[in-house]
């Protein structure tokens, strides 16, 4: 009697993938990519920050020319 067993595909997700390839690597190359991700981090922070300060700086030089002037630098960050 022959049987025939149909395999199961077991699917498994990018990021679980992606973690059995890391856990792979040596102690070295995981600290350098562990860097990488904590610069890139950091890097991306630092982008909202400056666009944060770029946009309210933008606002009270716009409110400045128009007339706009408050006594209570509070009063530029409400909406």
């Amino acid at each position: 009697m022959i049987t025939t067993v149909i395999p199961q595909s077991q699917k498994i997700s990018k990021v679980d993938a992606l973690w059995v390839l890391i856990q792979s690597q040596t102690k070295a190359v995981r600290k350098v990519l562990t860097e990488r991700l904590l610069a890139e981090q950091s890097q991306t922070k630092a982008k909202a920050q400056q666009q944060m300060v770029k946009d309210s700086l933008t606002r009270a030089f716009d409110e400045l020319h128009a007339g706009k002037v408050h006594r209570d630098a509070r009063k530029l960050f409400a909406k």
